[in-house]
């Protein structure tokens, strides 16, 4: 059993499913907002992915109200009318994502067993600093790590943390927009940051092409989430109908994704995180949880 003194782990399909939780929202959303705009579907896709490409992020905050059809509304009734027309659509998004929001089986139990062996846990994400507190607040994954990594937030963010609890602000860490998965300079730096010698840091993460490629070039332990990597291709589509990304972002996902082919990772989580117990254990091992099956 390898013994580490801090883990590393992402967040999106790493300890909760996000695509079964974002996507079916957001469309529920645009089905809603369709209705009250009187809009065609596909004509508000095109406006809404045209703003996630302004901000670079899928998730940016309250997207439909920066689209033409809601600019239109809001020329005509105000700002405030607007929204109030427009609330249900931000109802129905709520709605969906507390309903599908959930940790994987066996994530909190995993988390705390680890933390109680003396391995200092970090979370580390790609999406921005509201989303990023936004879903741990709601999985109270506070107490569960000592630092959470996210994306800066962006010049033209305008959400306020007046909601979002005081100890979970203090913990985060805004790292530069240019460090992104797959650079290892986000482990080096998150390691220079807690004072932990790469050689005593494990990674966990879902994807080969980001996670574990970044986890190897770092030189630190990769752990791979494989249970996080299925993805529904249906749900993927629809992903990829709003995305922000651009062609060379496309480009460069696939050049990604041919350098992970000749890499593999240190250890595998086949069907759950609580598989890491198994091969990685925290300078004060002993282990007492049992798990489910």
């Amino acid at each position: 059993m390898k013994q580490v003194d801090l883990i590393v782990f992402d967040l999106d399909n790493t300890l909760y499913d996000w695509y079964s939780t974002f996507i079916p929202a957001f469309y529920e959303m645009v089905d809603v907002a369709c209705r009250l705009l009187g809009a065609n579907r596909d004509a508000l896709l095109d406006e809404l992915q045209k703003v996630h490409r302004t901000h670079h992020d899928v998730e940016h905050p309250f997207s439909l109200l920066e689209t033409q059809m809601a600019q239109r509304l809001i020329a005509k009734k105000g700002y405030t009318q607007a929204k109030e027309i427009l609330d249900p659509a931000f109802h129905a998004f709520n709605k969906v994502r507390k309903r599908n929001l959930s940790l994987f089986p066996n994530t909190m139990e995993t988390l705390d067993e680890l933390r109680a062996q003396g391995a200092k846990l970090i979370a580390f994400t790609d999406s921005k600093y509201y989303s990023t507190l936004g879903r741990v607040e709601r999985m109270k994954l506070t107490d569960s790590f000592v630092r959470i990594y996210c994306r800066e937030r962006s010049p033209t963010s305008t959400q306020q943390s007046d909601n979002l609890d005081v100890q979970l602000i203090e913990k985060v860490r805004e790292l530069p927009a240019h460090e992104a998965k797959p650079d290892p300079q986000v482990i080096l730096d998150i390691a220079k940051q807690e004072r932990v010698p790469i050689s005593r840091i494990a990674y966990v993460g879902d994807s080969l092409a980001k996670d574990v490629l970044m986890a190897k070039r770092a030189g630190c332990l990769a752990i791979w989430a494989k249970y996080g990597a299925q993805v529904d291709p249906e749900t993927y589509a629809k992903l990829i109908r709003i995305s922000h990304w651009t062609s060379g972002d496309i480009a460069r996902e696939k050049s990604y994704s041919n350098a992970a082919k000749d890499v593999a990772p240190d250890y595998i989580c086949e069907h759950s995180i609580a598989e890491i117990l198994s091969f990685v254990s925290g300078p004060e091992h002993r282990q007492t949880v049992v798990f489910q099956r």
